[in-house]
């Protein structure tokens, strides 16, 4: 099987490295030729087009950061020849992943809907989770492929759509947590507490999450270097929120999250980590924001 990908950025790139150590000759395009230049050699081969891409890969794995980038990426195969399988990782809208897949299906190309979690550093690492949705066969077809870049992948469904909504319950969850960390570390500082003897106590305690293990020892340390952008983080809390709203969920606190994350954005830049959201809590606590 001949193997493409589209979107070489933090994720994509983290992505590629993986799949190469697995000795999976790849096929790459991106705009920003320099985004894959490092990974060029024996096994990879970079293309100018759509169109070259197409005549050179059975599979092609997509991973940008819009919708409308997608969207964009299928008219583009639309106007070729393809007929192979487009693996979409992009974190979209559930009902944007069906629309994408009834546009391929018009044109003979098979889809899945395979939204990842585990950030950059995840994609670097080889352990990204994938929920993957599509038909049995056509998963089993490129399970090989996923685990070389994936430590966790899970066939959540036989339906486009259904890894999308995998994925906006994560995204909801980690909005929520993000904030709450923020609030919870405001708080701490408030009552003048001992943060990092704060950090290791609560890591044993019921209150405890992921997003606070992982982001807590960040926020003391005031690191913020980027591991997902503030408007990563806004994109997906929207594309989560509007999931539920979509099949009548209510989601009190992802709204709360949502106006959370977008106040941040208007107020701090919209490229930096979303950890940054502490600093907006510190703001609104009259605390010094470094």
């Amino acid at each position: 099987m001949r193997v493409g990908m589209i979107g070489l950025g933090v994720m994509g790139h983290g992505m590629a490295q993986n799949i190469i150590k697995h000795n999976i000759p790849l096929v790459v395009y991106d705009l920003r030729p320099e985004c894959y230049a490092d990974l060029l050699g024996p096994n990879v081969k970079a293309v100018d087009s759509l169109d070259k891409l197409s005549r050179k890969a059975d599979t092609i794995l997509m991973i940008v950061n819009a919708y409308k980038n997608c969207e964009s990426i299928m008219q583009g195969l639309l106007k070729t020849d393809y007929k192979g399988t487009v693996v979409n990782m992009s974190t979209i809208a559930m009902d944007d992943a069906k629309r994408l897949a009834e546009m391929a299906a018009a044109h003979g190309i098979s889809m899945l809907d395979c939204p990842v979690s585990g950030g950059t550093a995840g994609a670097k690492n080889g352990t990204l989770t994938m929920m993957a949705a599509g038909p049995d066969a056509l998963f089993e077809q490129h399970k090989e492929i996923l685990e070389s870049y994936c430590s966790n992948v899970v066939h959540v469904g036989k339906e486009t759509g259904q890894g999308q909504a995998f994925k906006a319950v994560n995204q909801l969850l980690v909005g929520i947590h993000m904030c709450a960390t923020a609030e919870a570390f405001t708080m701490a500082r408030k009552c003048n507490l001992d943060l990092q003897l704060l950090y290791d106590t609560i890591r044993t305690c019921a209150g405890t999450s992921r997003i606070f293990e992982n982001r807590g020892q960040f926020v003391i340390d005031r690191d913020f270097s980027i591991r997902s952008t503030l408007t990563i983080q806004l994109k997906d809390t929207d594309i989560a929120c509007k999931t539920a709203e979509s099949v009548g969920a209510p989601a009190l606190l992802g709204n709360v999250a949502r106006q959370l994350f977008n106040m941040s954005v208007r107020q701090f830049p919209a490229n930096d980590d979303s950890i940054e959201v502490i600093r907006l809590y510190e703001k609104m606590g009259d605390m010094q924001v470094d």
